[in-house]
């Protein structure tokens, strides 16, 4: 898969790459400080693409990155041969009669019966355009395309928190199993970016607005995307997101007997809006579409987990009942397993031990920080900063699901990684209020004057 030719291309394409992205930087970066980082960045994703390449193909002799590759030049010939069918797949035709143009001269595109898997075999068939079908080139461009998401959601947190951008850089761009697993030719990559501009679209329509029509259109492509692909990400980030944007409105109000009229009034509008917005899309939901389907995928996957071709890479978070209390009942288990999970010791190759590790040092932090500066100061402040209570609630719900629905370690370390830039960030963020405060006390401290000083007297 991997040949001289897509090395002997990667230079010519790398060092354009990079030569635009640093004149975007050197443009930006006096009026903000954080594209510091941007072309940083940059390399780091592409170089998490790279290595994902070199690892399915040299260690895993294939998978399903390499299959999406495959299937999406055969689209991409088709276009040469039968455009008209073409154009009908892209825009998401999948009738069979579409599918008997492919013959042996295009080749027979994997994926076809399974339309989220295809979505991703559509949007990659774009970038054989101008990959030379490379394998290693097309992922490059994904990379560089998909990195512009990731990159938006850096902006939100350091427009809110431009103290400590450079802690955002380590905790959002350079997240190993983020990096790895969102830069190559996934499912993940896409969603990932789409989850990541939807955030920050929502970002500019409700809490910093600015060009509303450009980020409207935005949320919904980014929306449309997700739904098409893993709709459960939208799923999660919604709540959430409803949450932010009442907390934020209410915090505006300075009046306490006006927050508190106003306050149950503005949830209730935001709730109504969310309901609505869930009900609009519930139909395209597929498997999500309702708890009971929730519900029995949790029980499937739970049967799944009995199976023998995990080989050992398979983790039980225990029996429950096919009910709402019993899903809830798994709650500490499955929300454990979705972020913190696999455990060191529960690696079985390279790959499991890398995410192990990542694990082992987010798990630290998180209890380093807890103890540090107690439940009740943590609490505090996720309730006093609507980003900090958005991401949060994102990434429990979001880890959550993923930990209950998801049956072996080799699909954990992939599905969990839109978690993870928020997770991270979150607590980071926690952590550097509650030292500012700390400091700030501090200062008042010293220069308060002592009880036998003259200057009192």
């Amino acid at each position: 898969m991997l040949t001289l030719f897509d090395f002997g291309l990667l230079p010519f394409y790398l060092s354009f790459i990079i030569v635009v992205y640093l004149s975007i930087q050197r443009k930006r970066e006096k009026d903000n400080p954080a594209y510091k980082y941007f072309v940083k960045g940059l390399i780091a994703k592409i170089t998490g693409g790279i290595l994902l390449c070199i690892v399915y193909t040299k260690y895993y002799n294939g998978g399903d990155t390499t299959a999406y590759h495959e299937s999406s030049v055969y689209l991409y010939n088709l276009f040469f041969k039968h455009p008209n069918i073409w154009l009908k797949i892209m825009l998401n035709d999948l009738r069979w009669e579409n599918y008997y143009y492919f013959d042996g001269y295009t080749g027979y595109p994997g994926f076809y019966r399974d339309a989220q898997s295809f979505t991703v075999v559509r949007l990659t068939c774009l970038f054989q355009f101008f990959s030379f079908n490379s394998y290693l080139i097309t992922t490059v461009l994904l990379a560089t395309f998909c990195y512009q998401g990731i990159w938006r959601l850096y902006l939100v947190f350091c427009e809110l928190y431009p103290t400590i951008h450079r802690a955002f850089f380590f905790s959002i761009l350079l997240v190993p199993s983020v990096v790895f697993w969102g830069s190559g030719v996934l499912k993940d990559s896409y969603t990932l970016t789409a989850g990541c501009w939807f955030t920050y679209s929502f970002f500019r329509i409700f809490i910093r607005p600015k060009r509303l029509l450009l980020n409207i259109i935005t949320a919904f492509l980014s929306g449309w995307l997700l739904i098409q692909i893993k709709p459960y990400i939208l799923l999660a980030l919604l709540p959430g997101a409803f949450i932010w944007l009442t907390l934020h409105y209410t915090r505006q109000i300075e009046s306490l007997s006006a927050k508190i009229i106003l306050t149950p009034f503005l949830g209730g509008i935001v709730f109504l809006g969310g309901y609505f917005t869930i009900s609009s899309i519930q139909s395209n939901l597929q498997q999500y579409s309702s708890i009971e389907k929730v519900i029995e995928k949790a029980s499937v996957t739970q049967q799944d987990l009995k199976q023998d071709y995990y080989q050992g890479n398979s983790f039980d978070i225990g029996r429950f009942d096919n009910s709402i209390s019993g899903i809830l009942s798994k709650f500490p288990s499955a929300f454990t397993a979705g972020l913190f999970r696999p455990f060191i010791w529960e690696a079985r190759n390279p790959v499991m031990l890398i995410a192990g590790l990542e694990n082992a040092f987010m798990l630290g932090l998180t209890i380093f920080i807890f103890f540090r500066i107690g439940l009740l100061a943590f609490f505090r402040a996720v309730i006093s900063n609507p980003l900090i209570f958005f991401s949060l609630i994102f990434s429990i719900f979001f880890s959550f699901f993923v930990g209950l629905t998801t049956a072996n370690f080799g699909a954990l370390v992939r599905y969990k990684i839109p978690a993870l830039p928020f997770y991270f960030s979150s607590i980071l963020i926690v952590y550097n209020l509650y030292v500012k405060k700390t400091v700030d006390k501090s200062q008042i401290s010293e220069r308060l004057p002592l009880a036998g000083d003259a200057s009192i007297a």
